[in-house]
């Protein structure tokens, strides 16, 4: 099904990305690292990959204390690892999950260097087991589109010229509020105090950091806008899961990088997900895919691709296959022609998506 509709751009828009280091992100980082490290043990050990979901990573924050120059750790934060996972004979898969969580955390959070991993991950049902080789494993949605409007690239760019910054950590965040032309930028950026020695510090790193982003753009910048006397994002790690927040698999940035109210987005957790049959995960990138190269197709201002999945059925064959175009004129019948075209190599390509989700190479937060 294509639909058009002129192309009339948003009178308003909200846009926000989590950085890397931020609760939420390191708990999708998590759980995607944990299935593309069990599904390589699965092609190794049965030449397939078996079933899991390691999609409800769960991080509780820690306690710290924190001064200029410094600080020491109360409580370490907690990874709690949830989902399904089928147990390779003779290997701990609590090992297994423990290991791929340090290894992310160690890798995302430079200054982090106390936490806990508790693994609780079980065998799925063999109802769910059994569809891994017959179809969808689930009646679910996937979206995508395309192209980023200006906006959301320059939420995307913000967080890399903010980690410029010296004395910043992983953990930031950027909210854009466009309204007609005005345009207000809300970043938040965990400040790591053993490079501040002084609130006279802490002020000159949040100024070059309202520095970067003001030099990006031509907005009203507001940075760590909830600092006050005492009261400021001065952080031990560099992230705020060791005292300020928790995280959890889902709740941050979807498949595109960013989160997007006014497009449409799936709520979805595609992160930790099974790269074979889990259509939460698959259909999202497939229609994010899609979409993109029909943006490409002369006339086409923005698409948007939709996917509804059956449980059980195949996966090239959705219950929705649903596109919508917006231009200038309506696609004529050669273009619309194209556009299934598009749509439909791209779920029958779904098979070959496997070998870039196991290698890491597509993007899922």
């Amino acid at each position: 099904m294509i639909e058009f509709a002129k192309y009339m751009p948003m009178p308003f828009e909200v846009v926000e990305r989590k950085g890397t280091g931020h609760p939420d992100t390191l708990a999708d980082g998590i759980s995607e690292a944990i299935s593309v490290e069990l599904s390589m043990l699965y092609l190794e050990e049965f030449g397939e990959i078996l079933h899991h979901n390691v999609d409800k990573v769960l991080i509780t924050a820690g306690r710290t204390e924190v001064s200029f120059g410094g600080g020491r750790v109360l409580e370490p934060p907690t990874v709690i690892v949830g989902g399904r996972a089928t147990s390779p004979p003779e290997k701990d898969l609590d090992a297994i999950i423990a290991g791929v969580a340090s290894k992310h955390l160690n890798g995302s959070v430079a200054n982090l260097k106390e936490y806990r991993v508790d693994p609780r991950v079980r065998e799925g049902s063999p109802e769910l087991r059994s569809l891994m080789k017959t179809g969808a494993n689930d009646t679910s949605i996937g979206v995508g589109f395309a192209p980023l409007n200006p906006t959301e690239e320059l939420v995307f760019d913000l967080e890399e010229r903010m980690r410029r910054v010296k004395g910043v950590g992983e953990d930031t965040k950027v909210m854009a509020v466009r309204i007609g032309d005005s345009l207000n930028l809300v970043a938040a950026a965990a400040i790591v105090s053993r490079f501040v020695s002084s609130m006279e510090d802490y002020l000159e790193v949040k100024e070059k950091v309202w520095e970067a982003i003001a030099g990006a753009a031509d907005a009203t910048v507001a940075v760590n806008a909830a600092d006050g006397d005492k009261n400021i994002f001065l952080t031990l790690t560099g992230s705020s899961i060791e005292m300020g927040d928790d995280g959890a698999t889902g709740r941050g940035n979807r498949g595109s990088g960013l989160i997007t109210p006014m497009r449409p987005m799936s709520i979805e957790a595609i992160a930790g997900k099974n790269p074979v049959n889990h259509v939460g995960k698959i259909y999202n990138v497939v229609a994010s895919r899609a979409a993109a190269e029909i943006a490409e197709i002369e006339g086409v201002t923005e698409a948007y691709v939709t996917l509804v999945s059956r449980i059980g059925a195949s996966l090239d064959d959705p219950l929705l296959r649903a596109v919508e175009i917006r231009g200038e004129e309506p696609p004529r019948e050669g273009e619309r022609k194209r556009i299934e075209a598009v749509v439909d190599r791209h779920l029958e390509e779904i098979g070959d998506l496997v070998e870039d989700f196991v290698a890491g190479r597509l993007r899922v937060c």
